[in-house]
């Protein structure tokens, strides 16, 4: 108990973007990963009523301001492994849907963020993530 306790007390979460009804793409707020290690769970949850598409994906880069790229590796989307490849939710339309991303810190560079792409649509959603600090 006292291992499984401990490692909670080190899980953090952190806001790629609050929920809010969103009309255009977003380029969200880069979070600084350097404290963290291991594996990072981002959560995608989208309200019903959307009305087209829904495109979401993590970026990396070295620097909070420096030029951004898909993070690619292979990882879990919804507890099935991913081959390498861009790490994306799978896409959203007008229904509700909650999904989550497990990747391994070491996959993306120091800064990340969500980007998503909207087809002319409005949709209302957040995206958050949890990861293990390394010094808590």
């Amino acid at each position: 108990m006292a291992i499984l306790s401990t490692g909670l007390e080190k899980l953090q979460h952190f806001a790629l973007a609050p929920t809010a009804q969103r009309t255009a793409n977003l380029d969200g707020t880069a979070v600084d990963m350097n404290d963290y290690e291991g594996d990072l769970v981002i959560i995608l949850d989208v309200e019903a009523g959307g009305t087209s598409t829904l495109d979401v994906k993590i970026h990396s880069s070295d620097t909070s301001g420096g030029s951004y790229s898909d993070v690619t590796t292979a990882f879990y989307r919804g507890g099935s492994e991913v081959a390498s490849s861009a790490v994306a939710f799978t896409q959203v339309s007008t229904s509700a849907s909650k999904q989550y991303l497990v990747f391994p810190k070491g996959a993306a560079k120091r800064w990340i963020k969500a980007v998503s792409t909207t087809s002319t649509s409005t949709h209302t959603y957040s995206i958050n993530g949890v990861g293990v600090k390394k010094y808590g």
